[in-house]
């Protein structure tokens, strides 16, 4: 009869699908996918009582169903023995690209694979879950993810990358706002900062942990804090502290941690000078506690036989030490060529994955790249042309300007107010010959030619008046002292003697500065301090002595100031005329 209920309720889901597609699964799986979050024993259960019925249904459907299987035994804590059925599934959801099931698939795939103890395994597909997750919503299995990569990582001794994981974990709980599950991740940060030997950060954790606990009433929880807490004060020595948290650890032991709770006991009652209890707890260990924790237990309890003189007792607790001893090197021996050989085979894995990824990269990075190259010159195109077109017109509005001032500079000579004065004299003899209508124009030339002179004659005693105030200068005497000086360090000029002969420069003549760089933006400091000596009059062979150079380099300087200005060689002579223009 049971078995005809479920023939029936089997023929309803297959009319159920094929009504609907595949969008929906089966109720039965939703529900027990509801279970094995709270149930899992019933989830188990449940799912076995439909494990013929499921043959008849749709791969989708098997697939789902096998997962489950999977997870629910994983929540009821019953160790996976094979991974025939969860490579399985995993093979069927990468290939049929579900993105709400993959990356669950892969979780389970490394639990299944830590329970083998194949942990580079485990944290290959834990790896590959953490990228399959959605942007969003996927923080709860997030959690998990880093938390198991965390454990393994932890296992191997790795506690750097166990903290790293650890904290990721963390960050998830606290999105999720999950009291349980941050009291879990301080405890293991703890762990983490313990094994890295920082037991300031690995006590403030713990603390966070146990006062976490405490505030959301999670007994449990707290104690459990507590024992790790108590490890940490016995291995800083802190006694009173370790034996209050043992005190609490041990008022609901969790069956799991008996065995440590035990040592922790045991090493605290040894310590403080109470070896009976110490003896109570080490016995109990040897009796009931882990191999490693055996092992310990008889080689303490071999040492209190031999203090307390007896043979018997001592000779039987080495005898039971060496064999517990001995199965653990073997055990760690075999341990140790697993994983050396699991993480040979799957660094080999890796660097194919990583060769195949990188010869994809490579091939984007070159397209990309050879557009961005393109886009690169393209716009240095267009900007040198704007840039030779920006400089052509500066230099073109410079030499308009220099050759202004050369062209004063020949106005203002006495030979150019000679020849006008000659013009005037003409004009003058041919207004006596000329008729009414022709003297008024000959008139107006003769005062322009007046005028101009005027002015020219003007210019040209400002020129002198200037040229007297600088040689008249405070400045220009102390030079003249500083060059009749014997020691030759002396008359080199230093920064504040710079700044001095500038200033009174720029007081006599205020625009000298601009107007110099006007003709050229990029002279140097040498340059401009050659033009300051050569506007108050200084001979080059003494500007040479005053900027510690040679009468050839300063000679050389100024051809080539002339040349920066109008482009073609000239004469030093020639650039002195035109600083005294200035």
């Amino acid at each position: 009869m049971k078995t005809f209920s479920y023939l029936c309720l089997s023929a309803f889901l297959c009319c159920c699908l094929c009504a609907c597609g595949h969008l929906p699964y089966p109720r039965v799986l939703q529900q027990a996918d509801s279970l094995a979050e709270t149930c899992p024993d019933s989830a188990c259960a449940w799912l076995a009582g439909w494990a013929d019925s499921v043959r008849l249904m749709p791969e989708r459907v098997q697939m789902r169903y096998r997962l489950l299987a999977v997870k629910a035994a994983d929540k009821a804590y019953v160790r996976h023995t094979s991974d025939s059925v969860i490579r399985m599934v995993v093979d069927y959801f990468e290939n049929h690209r579900d993105e709400a099931l993959l990356p669950e698939a892969y979780y389970y795939a490394g639990r299944v694979y830590s329970d083998l103890g194949n942990a580079p395994q485990a944290l290959d597909y834990f790896g590959k879950a953490a990228r399959a997750l959605p942007p969003q919503g996927g923080e709860r299995l997030a959690e998990r993810i880093y938390s198991q990569m965390g454990t393994l990582f932890s296992y191997q001794k790795m506690y750097r990358e166990a903290l790293e994981m650890y904290r990721k974990a963390y960050e998830c709980d606290k999105a999720l706002k999950d009291t349980v599950g941050l009291i879990f991740a301080w405890r293991d940060i703890g762990k983490s900062y313990q094994g890295l030997g920082r037991p300031d950060s690995a006590l403030y954790h713990l603390r966070q942990a146990v006062e976490m606990a405490r505030t959301s009433r999670q007994t449990g929880l707290a104690d459990m804090a507590e024992g790790q807490l108590a490890g940490l004060y016995l291995q800083t020595q802190q006694y009173d502290s370790a034996g209050a948290c043992l005190q609490r650890a041990f008022r609901r032991p969790h069956r799991a941690s008996r065995s440590g709770l035990y040592t922790m006991a045991a090493e605290w009652c040894y310590r403080t000078g109470k070896t009976d209890s110490a003896v109570y707890y080490w016995t109990l260990l040897a009796d009931s506690g882990t191999v490693y924790a055996k092992r310990t237990a008889c080689f303490a309890l071999a040492q209190v036989a031999l203090q307390r003189q007896d043979a018997d007792c001592a000779r039987t607790r080495f005898v039971q030490y060496q064999a517990y001893d001995d199965s653990i090197h073997r055990l760690e021996d075999r341990e140790t060529l697993r994983q050396m050989h699991a993480l040979y085979n799957y660094n080999l894995r890796e660097e194919e994955n990583r060769s195949l990824k990188a010869e994809q990269r490579r091939h984007r990075y070159l397209f990309y790249g050879g557009l961005g190259v393109c886009a690169v010159l393209l716009a240095w195109a267009v900007a040198r042309v704007q840039y030779v077109r920006r400089k052509h017109l500066q230099l073109t509005i410079r030499l308009e300007k220099a050759e202004r001032v050369r062209d004063e500079l020949e106005k203002q000579s006495s030979r150019y107010i000679w020849e006008n004065e000659q013009k005037v004299a003409e004009l003058e003899r041919r207004l006596q010959e000329a008729e009414e209508a022709g003297s008024r124009q000959l008139e107006w030339q003769r005062r322009q030619l007046l005028h101009d002179n005027e002015q020219l004659k003007l210019a040209l005693e400002w020129r002198r008046q200037t040229a007297s105030a600088l040689e008249g200068s405070d400045v220009r005497k102390d030079l003249e002292l500083r060059l009749s000086a014997v020691n030759g360090s002396e008359k080199q000029l230093k920064a504040e003697d710079w700044e001095r002969i500038e200033q009174e420069v720029l007081r006599v003549v205020p625009g000298f500065k601009s107007k110099l760089y006007g003709l050229y933006p990029r002279f140097s400091e040498h340059e401009y301090h050659i033009c300051l000596l050569i506007r108050l009059g200084i001979r080059p062979t003494d500007i040479g002595t005053l900027t510690a150079h040679g009468k050839e380099s300063i000679t050389a300087a100024r051809r080539r100031m002339y040349q920066k200005v109008y482009g073609v060689k000239g004469e030093p002579h020639e650039w002195d005329k035109i600083i005294a223009m200035l």
